[in-house]
């Protein structure tokens, strides 16, 4: 068992190491920390962005969206936060429907954008929304561009910056109808109507109309009116209405050939 005397022993064993001794211990432990903040602040200065690439970006701008993503050169590269800079940039600007972001080291940035691409304009109050085919809202402008059907009857609330038409019956009859709708075929959409949310009416640029109903079974009604276009004289004013989905019934003063069948003049 140790005594009390021989813990002083060691007490002043200790307390009789030179003074030399314990000014280079600490001289070394201050050399080691100050070397280890100098490698630090060398490979912070060195891990620095200074090259920032966008790539896919069309109509947005390269200014706003490193604005919206908080992203800038002489940055730490390890401060960028790609997930959450990815989700500002898609809050911040809606046209942005996907955004990925790498870092390449030591100091290159790489914003990858996938841009919404333009359906058709809906019309508020306001002005005018452009949506995509999948009914989200993703810029505004004060006149629609030629090019794109006008879409009317859905009130302003309804439409949220980056979100989808909020109007279940409405957007789902869009939905329908863009995925299903080239453009081609011969029918030419100037106005597509929502006022009834149950029956979306289309405007052809000849001045039909056309009434599809709710959003089910676009594919075969499109269909069943192109095929029946030639058929229909361009200049009268006539009602198509392909609601039933399996006939086309035609009021107005439209011309039908005889042997066109299917089709209730």
């Amino acid at each position: 068992m140790k005594q009390k005397s021989d813990h002083l022993k060691l007490v002043e064993n200790k307390d009789r190491v030179p003074a030399w001794k314990r000014l280079l211990r600490f001289m070394t432990k201050l050399a080691l920390l100050a070397g280890f903040a100098l490698l630090l602040w060398q490979a912070e200065a060195y891990f620095r962005v200074g090259e920032i690439r966008v790539e896919g970006a069309e109509e947005l701008d390269r200014n706003e969206i490193l604005e919206a993503g908080g992203i800038s050169k002489e940055m730490s590269i390890f401060l960028l936060r790609e997930g959450d800079a990815a989700a500002r940039i898609k809050k911040e600007l809606p046209r942005a429907e996907q955004v990925e972001i790498k870092r390449e080291l030591p100091g290159t940035v790489v914003i990858a954008i996938s841009e919404r691409q333009p359906a058709g304009y809906v019309m508020t109050a306001d002005g005018f929304w452009l949506i995509d085919s999948s009914g989200v809202s993703m810029a505004y402008t004060d006149d629609p561009k030629k090019g794109y059907p006008l879409i009317s009857g859905i009130e302003g609330l309804k439409v949220i910056p980056g979100a989808p038409i909020d109007c279940p019956a409405s957007l789902e009859a869009l939905q329908n109808f863009f995925s299903n709708w080239s453009g081609e075929g011969g029918l030419e959409i100037e106005q597509l109507d929502l006022q009834d949310s149950y029956n979306l009416i289309a405007y052809t640029t000849g001045g039909l109309e056309i009434w599809f109903g709710e959003g089910k079974d676009m594919d075969s009604k499109l269909l069943l009116i192109e095929k029946s276009l030639p058929y229909i004289d361009p200049a009268s004013e006539a009602r198509l209405d392909v609601r039933g989905g399996k006939r086309l019934i035609v009021s107005g003063s439209a011309v039908i050939k005889e042997e066109e069948k299917g089709v209730d003049p």
